[in-house]
């Protein structure tokens, strides 16, 4: 859960030739699988797909299918600064876990210019397919992952589904050459163990 608060305004109404004031407001966000949900049925296109570029307007309405707070004003997310989407969307990056896998960056970890290191994309590994809330419920339910989680946070949710999915697959055969240098220490420690010369 991330809380933000969006400052009140103080605007010129040229109807009425008066100013009128809205009241800060206290957003309180989940970067979760309903909120994709929501957003992939308004709007029939995948979020995590790079190939289509999101309009400010689609963005903006992300923010609001992640909105847990009731009774919002829509008018609200039209008051998102620069600096509070940045907020948002560092909360997005998050990974909210310790976990990490061979090849990416670990959480927190830096670059050597100093910004976070990048994860991998959210792509279902050599599928070629495009991620959708969808195939994360049903990676999930295969999974064996409880519908409770589908408010976890979206990051943390995905590594645990491919953490379940890395556990459940059959060990990868051992290459003709690892097997050979394996093959070559074992004989290498029997011989010294033993005394022998071969």
């Amino acid at each position: 859960m991330f809380e933000i608060t969006i400052p009140g305004e103080e605007l010129w109404d040229a109807r009425r030739a008066e100013f009128t004031s809205t009241k800060a407001v206290t957003l309180r966000l989940e970067y979760s699988l309903v909120s994709l949900s929501k957003w992939e049925s308004k709007w029939h296109i995948p979020f995590f797909d790079d190939s289509i570029e999101k309009t400010p307007e689609q963005m903006q309405d992300f923010v609001r299918c992640m909105t847990v707070t009731q009774g919002v004003d829509p008018t609200v997310y039209a008051r998102l600064t620069v600096e509070i989407l940045n907020a948002i969307y560092r909360y997005m990056e998050d990974p909210m876990t310790a976990t990490w896998f061979a090849g990416e960056g670990r959480p927190g970890e830096k670059n050597q210019n100093g910004t976070a290191k990048r994860r991998a994309r959210r792509r279902p590994p050599g599928t070629g397919k495009v991620l959708t809330s969808e195939v994360l419920y049903s990676r999930m339910f295969q999974a064996g992952v409880p519908i409770e989680c589908e408010r976890w946070h979206l990051n943390r949710l995905m590594t645990l589904i491919r953490v379940c999915q890395e556990e459940q697959a059959p060990p990868r055969k051992m290459s003709r050459k690892d097997a050979l240098r394996q093959r070559r220490e074992l004989n290498a420690a029997r011989m010294k163990k033993y005394g022998a010369r071969g």
